[in-house]
C-alpha cells in the first residue's frame, strides 16, 4: 500500500474483549492498593498476571485489525508509529503525576529531571533496579511495542503453524525464567528486563493465533460471566489459598487466559458498567501507581486513591476529543 492508499476502516470492537481487560486493569489497581497502601492485604496475589492477559488481547487485538493491512502493504513502521501515538499520551500522564515524587526522593535533581523526561518519552532510564522508576508499569507498554514491531515486520508473514511452531519454542525458555526468578513477575526491574520481553512475546504470539484461528467465534464453550468472575478469582483469590510456585504463572498465561478470552468472546449484550471500565482500563493502567503512590505521600486512604485513579481514568478515556470514546479506549488494545 502506498503512503496515499486509503487504510481499509477498523472492524467493530469486541465490547466482552474490552470488559475482560477492564477487569484485569481492576485488579492491577487492587494488586497496587495493596502493596502502595495496604501490604497486609496482599498475601500471595498476583495482580502481575493481568499483564500476560493484556499482552494476549493485544496480539489478538492488532492481528484482528491489522494483519490484512500489512498484506495490503501497511509498514511495520508506520505500524509502530501508530502504536507509539495511541499509547504514549496515557503513559504521559501517569509518568508527569510520578516526576515529582521521584525528584524529592534523588538527592540529584538534574539526574532525576534527567529520568523523569526519559520516562515522559517512554524511554528507558534504568535507576534504582527499575527500568521506569516514574512509573514502573511503563516497561509493560515498551514491551508491547516491541511485540507490535515484531509483529508488523515479520510475525504476520508466518504461517499459522510456523508461528505456532516458534510460540512453542519460546514456551520452555518462558518456564526457565519463571524458574529461574520464581514468577512470571518479570520485565519491570533491571535484573530482569530482557526476561519481560519473552514475557510479552509468547501471550502476544498466541493472540495472533487465536486470531486466526477462530475470527471472533471461538471453538470454546466459556460462559462470558464464568470469565468475568474467574479473572479476579485466578489473579487475586486463588493465590491467597494455594502457595503456589512458578507454575502457576506459566499456566495463567498459557492456558488460562484463552479460556477467559473465548469467556470474553461469547459476550453479546451491551452494559454500561462493561462498557465503562472497557473504556477506562488502559488510562487506569497508566496512572493508578503515580496516584496511589502521591495518596501515600499524603496521608490519604486508599478509597481517596481508588477514586482519584478512576475519576483521571475517566477523565482521559472519555473526554471530547474530536473522535468517538470507543477510538480513544482502542489504545488499551
Amino acid at each position: 500500500m502506498s503512503a496515499a492508499a486509503p487504510v481499509p476502516s477498523a472492524p467493530a470492537r469486541l465490547e466482552g474483549l474490552d470488559g475482560m481487560r477492564g477487569i484485569a486493569a481492576l485488579c492491577v489497581l487492587w494488586f497496587h492498593v495493596a502493596g502502595v497502601l495496604h501490604p497486609e492485604w496482599q498475601i500471595e496475589a498476583r495482580g502481575y498476571l493481568a499483564v500476560d492477559f493484556f499482552f494476549m488481547l493485544s496480539g489478538y487485538v492488532m492481528a484482528r485489525t491489522y494483519e490484512r493491512r500489512f498484506a495490503e502493504g501497511y509498514s511495520a513502521r508506520r505500524f509502530l508509529i501508530a502504536r507509539y501515538r495511541k499509547l504514549w499520551p496515557f503513559m504521559a500522564v501517569g509518568a508527569l503525576i510520578g516526576a515529582p515524587i521521584l525528584l524529592q526522593l534523588m538527592d540529584n535533581p538534574v539526574r532525576a529531571m534527567g529520568i523523569a523526561a526519559a520516562n515522559v518519552l517512554l524511554i528507558p532510564a534504568f535507576s534504582g533496579g527499575w527500568v521506569y522508576p516514574v512509573n514502573i508499569a511503563a516497561w509493560s507498554i515498551l514491551a508491547e511495542l516491541a511485540a507490535n514491531l515484531i509483529h508488523g515486520a515479520i510475525l504476520w508473514r508466518l504461517s499459522s503453524r510456523v508461528l505456532a511452531l516458534a510460540a512453542l519454542a519460546m514456551v520452555p525458555l518462558l518456564c526457565w525464567m519463571a524458574i529461574s526468578f520464581g514468577s512470571l513477575a518479570l520485565g519491570a526491574e533491571s535484573a530482569n528486563f530482557l526476561a519481560g520481553s519473552v514475557r510479552a512475546l509468547v501471550p502476544y504470539c498466541l493472540g495472533i493465533l487465536l486470531w486466526r484461528l477462530w475470527r471472533d467465534r471461538p471453538g470454546l464453550n466459556i460462559h462470558p460471566a464464568m470469565a468475568f468472575a474467574a479473572m479476579p478469582v485466578l489473579i487475586l483469590l486463588v493465590p491467597n489459598l494455594l502457595h503456589l510456585n512458578w507454575s502457576y504463572d506459566v499456566a495463567f498465561s498459557l492456558l488460562a487466559c484463552p479460556l477467559l478470552m473465548a469467556g470474553g468472546l461469547a459476550w453479546q449484550g451491551s452494559n454500561g458498567f462493561i462498557r465503562w471500565i472497557g473504556q477506562i482500563s488502559f488510562p487506569l493502567y497508566a496512572v493508578n501507581l503515580p496516584i496511589l503512590l502521591w495518596a501515600k505521600g499524603l496521608g490519604l486512604g486508599a478509597p481517596i486513591g481508588v477514586a482519584a485513579a478512576l475519576g483521571l481514568a475517566s477523565y482521559l478515556a472519555l473526554r471530547p476529543t474530536g473522535q468517538p470514546a470507543g477510538k480513544v479506549a482502542a489504545a488499551a488494545a
